[in-house]
């Protein structure tokens, strides 16, 4: 449980928000993380007046997904909940799905463009068989195959006027293919190595023990996990991503994936089109690459790998865009990927 004293001003702020509203409240765009979810978790769990809450188009994981499922258990107002382009895996559905066997006021439940996949909508589909209350849910374009969306069929027979919606399907693969930023827990066990001197595996030498301030000035520059990326999920807008809001960048990679609705005939119409343009908007680069990895629907390319020039050129504020033409087919998703430090 995370006490109001512990949180920061920016979880203070979200959490009082939601903890005062009243009928519908909207925090969609709001760059919700799972530290601000887990503040209005709290809210949620002592706000008896609002009915509607918007967490549209944030990012919002699975430890997010956990505390507000937790704060569903418990309210006896919100009636619909909109979750939506968030990133909740499978761990995060099933915390949500065990909400629903419990939660008694819930009718319209909105969890289209996450991440999560069978084990997810299986947990789901269990939770369906016991709720009453929920009409409408919304699993649209996640990872779920074909068990998991038997099981959402086979719970909701029977359910008259239930409306599930499982369409528009993403290849798993495309997720998996992302690169995994840094967690917390990543960053404390790099410091722990630079500060007790550890042995390395397969390695005849061990890292030298350092003071923990020279380890800290360390860390606080060796920021390459972070990257930068944007998952873009509607075909017809272009992929935009700011690099850097800090001092000094060196871009180390630009890579894209793209999943296919349905792959054109074409070749030419599956490059990806890269431009770079600089803070002041000038167009500063630009290249088009075939997909260096291909599978029947999923396309992956590094478009600017570590060796090309141009990388040592990009500063903070640049922004890579892809573009394509509206002639081609339909894309599920699209990821772009700035690496740097």
């Amino acid at each position: 449980m995370l006490s109001y004293q512990s949180m920061t001003e920016r979880q203070r702020m979200v959490h009082d928000r939601v903890k005062n509203a009243k009928g519908q409240h909207y925090l969609d765009f709001s760059w919700i993380g799972d530290a601000e979810a887990q503040a209005i978790a709290e809210a949620l769990k002592v706000n008896t007046k609002l009915t509607t809450l918007e967490l549209n188009k944030n990012q919002i994981g699975d430890v997010g997904a956990q505390a507000l499922a937790e704060a569903l258990k418990v309210n006896t107002r919100l009636n619909f909940l909109q979750l939506s382009e968030n990133q909740i895996g499978d761990a995060g559905a099933q915390s949500i799905a065990e909400a629903l066997k419990v939660n008694k006021k819930l009718t319209f439940l909105f969890l289209a463009d996450n991440q999560f996949g069978d084990a997810g909508a299986k947990a789901i589909a269990e939770a369906l068989k016991v709720n009453t209350k929920l009409t409408t849910i919304d699993l649209m374009s996640n990872c779920i195959g074909k068990l998991g969306s038997q099981a959402l069929k086979e719970a909701c027979k029977g359910k008259s006027g239930f409306q599930l919606l499982i369409h528009r399907q993403i290849n798993p693969l495309a997720f998996s293919l992302l690169p995994r930023l840094a967690s917390a827990e990543d960053i404390q066990e790099v410091l722990r190595m630079l500060t007790s001197g550890v042995e390395l595996e397969d390695e005849p030498a061990s890292l030298p023990t350092l003071p923990i301030e020279i380890a800290e000035v360390i860390m606080d520059k060796a920021c390459y996990w972070h990257g930068a990326w944007k998952i873009q999920r509607d075909y017809i807008d272009p992929v935009k991503i700011k690099p850097s809001q800090g001092n000094s960048i060196r871009v180390k990679t630009i890579q894209v994936f793209r999943d296919w609705e349905e792959r054109p005939h074409d070749v030419d119409e599956c490059v990806f089109r890269l431009t770079v343009h600089d803070e002041r908007g000038k167009v500063r680069y630009k290249c088009a690459v075939h997909p260096t990895f291909a599978t029947s629907n999923l396309d992956v390319a590094t478009l600017l790998p570590a060796s090309h020039p141009f990388l040592r050129e990009m500063r903070e504020g640049w922004q890579a865009q892809i573009l394509r033409n509206d002639s081609v087919g339909d894309v599920r998703f699209e990821s772009l990927y700035i690496g740097y430090f």
